[in-house]
């Protein structure tokens, strides 16, 4: 597997976004993930932002034959400091029920116990409020090529 960047021109108003790949891209578009974008909602008319991807070795000997300035192979430690620039770990409710039954019970004024406030916490792995996964560019990898193995097993 290769995990490359890609600039892609982009042309933003405030209603909407276009995006220009570059001419070659349908040939292998097919064989790549973008699994992260750059993106500056704020940036208005014509400019370059970073996608990160990941395919495998024979569509990256495609790629890499274009030679295109715009397109810059990664290690896993750039393309995860990218990633996680991009797609930020993010804190999100991982149980509903409890969340508003503790929430519920602050409001009437009651003190919660440690147990309740690891529910609370989204650093402990207790269900209730916890983050998302962090962006980790390996395992992205790894899924995809355990899905293309499964697609050729059933194939």
């Amino acid at each position: 597997m290769k995990t490359f960047e890609i600039q892609i021109k982009k042309n933003r108003s405030a209603k909407e976004c276009s995006f220009t790949w570059p001419t070659w891209w349908g040939e292998v578009n097919e064989g790549v993930d973008v699994v992260a974008y750059e993106d500056n909602p704020k940036a208005f008319g014509g400019h370059s932002e970073g996608a990160v991807c990941v395919c495998d070795n024979s569509v990256w000997d495609i790629i890499a034959a274009k030679n295109d300035k715009d397109i810059m192979e990664l290690t896993e430690t750039t393309a995860n400091e990218k990633g996680r620039e991009w797609r930020p770990q993010v804190t999100k409710i991982t149980d509903q029920n409890k969340v508003l039954e503790l929430v519920s019970k602050v409001a009437l004024g009651k003190t919660l116990t440690a147990k309740e406030k690891k529910v609370l916490d989204p650093d402990d792995p207790t269900q209730g409020i916890g983050k998302s996964e962090l962006f980790d560019v390996a395992k992205i990898a790894k899924d995809k090529g355990d899905v293309l193995s499964e697609a050729s097993i059933q194939a």
